[in-house]
Parts: C-alpha cells; structure tokens; sequence
C-alpha cells in the first residue's frame, strides 16, 4: 500500500471512517491503522443493495481519490445485513422506507426498498415530457414459505400505479429473473387497463433470459424480452450497470428493453379509456411503494 501524507495526520481515519459511510449501502464503517503508519484493516457493514465485490472497488476508489491512499482489497472485509437505516445525504432528497406494507404474520417482510419515480429509459430530443413515460415507483421482496419469494415492481403511467408480481426460489438467479418477470406483469397490467382486452391480447411479453456480465470492472445485468405482436416474435434488449442492487438494475433493464414498444402500442390508441375496479392502487389507500420528498 502506497503511503499518503494523510496518515501522518491522527485523525485522518476519522474522515476516512465518515467518508466511507457515505457510500452507498454502507451503513458503518472502521479503519485499522497504527498512528503515522498504514491502514491495516477497513471493516464495512453494509445492506444488501450492493454487491461486496463492488462494495470493494467503491472503499478503494474512494480512499485512493480522497487521501492519496492505495489499499490492497484483501484488508477490506465487508458484512452485509438486513437491516435498513436510510442515511440522508447532504444535497439529495431525503427518500425514506415506505409504510403501510401488508405484513404477513409468517414469515415478515424481509427486505423493502423505495425510490422516486423515475423514466425507464433516457429520454430523446424529440420525445415527449416525463407524463408520457412509464416510469419506475419502487419494488419489493417478500420471504414465502419453503424458501420462496414473492416479488413486487410498481410502475406509473398517467398518473397511475401498477404492481406486477412474481414468485421464485430464494436463489439469486431466481431472484433477478422475478424481478423482470414481476416488471414483465406491471406492463401488462398497464396494457389491460388502458385498452380493450381485444387490444391488451393482442401483445404478449415473456422473458427470455437475464444475464449478468463484468465488463470494464463492473457488473452489467443485460435482459431479453420476447414480444409476441400480430403473429411475430421480436427479441426486445435492454441493459443496465449494477450501481445500487442487481435487482434494481434488473428492472430498470427490462423497462429499458420494453419502453418503447409498449409505449407505441399504447399510443398508437385513439382513447384510452378508463375503467374502474381494476388492480390499481386507490390515492387514499395503503400504499406499500410511497415514496417521500
């Protein structure tokens, strides 16, 4: 490890120690250092939403561009749990747990997460405002019996929410695949309640497959879609960076390889017609994907 004037300074480890609880998914941080000399250990408890691996290359990046300081990655360890304290950055908008989640009696909600609505896929110049975009309300994974799972993707169209759900075993790849499947249903909840079912029926999606790759030191989740539209198979693609969770990467790529045929079928209908009693989620009821400002 290259020494750095910083650790000539006693309470550098400190700042280290701060700065590396800034990360994300990092809910505590310590460095092992003798006083002048260089840092022996660094011990991380972080959640689940990222990847040790990646966990790792974050701590060097950040003490290399902060302190001067290279660490080999075989002194950081990393512990991950459960547990979920949402710390606020300064300058970013505070986003806290969502309530009113139905918990099961057996077995309780295992993990939750919320974000804030956001486009599936960049927009272009020549598209339209965020109101015509499907955009991505939050998700959610709940532990089944027999070691099962049931996720859950809320999106927005029109001011609307939609959940899609799908159930797997608790393995990752059966996770990561429920997630797509989950977004897959969400879009077709969309189709059902903005078209006749005529139309809804007439485009079906299923998923091909989820991948993750490590490409230029990083994770990558890439997602094939079959849409099955007037008697032909198109092979939809998306792909997305694992920055925050595989399971967040995985639904922003799915939307990102459905967006824009989905969004063109819905707009290639003169009315959208509104029909109540369908799966949407009331404004005044519990909402298990609220997010807060």
């Amino acid at each position: 490890m290259q020494r750095s004037t910083a650790t000539n300074d006693p309470g550098w480890f400190r700042r280290a120690e701060s700065l590396l609880e800034t990360l994300n998914g990092v809910l505590s941080a310590r460095v092992v250092a003798r006083p002048g000399g260089p840092v022996e250990e660094v011990h991380l408890l972080t959640t689940d939403e990222i990847q040790p691996k990646q966990t790792v290359r974050n701590v060097e990046s950040a003490l290399q561009a902060q302190f001067g300081l290279s660490i080999d990655h075989r002194k950081i360890s990393v512990a991950q749990t459960t547990r979920r304290e949402i710390k606020v950055v300064p300058g970013e908008p505070a986003v806290r747990r969502e309530r009113g989640f139905p918990e099961p009696a057996r077995p309780p909600l295992r993990e939750t997460e919320a974000l804030r609505p956001q486009p599936a896929a960049p927009a272009l110049p020549d598209e339209e405002g965020l109101e015509k975009r499907i955009l991505f309300v939050g998700h959610s994974v709940e532990s089944l019996r027999s070691q099962r799972l049931r996720m859950r993707v809320a999106l927005e169209w029109l001011d609307r929410r939609y959940v899609g759900e799908a159930a797997g075993a608790d393995v990752p790849r059966s996770r990561i695949e429920g997630f797509a499947n989950a977004t897959l249903r969400a879009l077709e909840q969309i189709l059902s309640n903005s078209v006749s079912p005529e139309e809804a029926e007439s485009l079906a999606l299923s998923l091909e497959g989820v991948k993750v790759v490590e490409a230029f030191d990083r994770d990558f989740v890439l997602v094939a879609v079959n849409a099955l539209f007037d008697r032909k198979i198109l092979v939809l693609t998306g792909a997305g960076s694992v920055q925050d969770s595989p399971e967040r990467a995985v639904i922003l790529a799915t939307l990102q390889a459905t967006d824009r045929r989905v969004r063109a079928f819905l707009e290639g209908v003169e009315k959208l017609p509104s029909r109540p009693g369908g799966p949407l989620t009331p404004p005044d009821a519990a909402d298990p994907f609220e997010v807060w400002g």
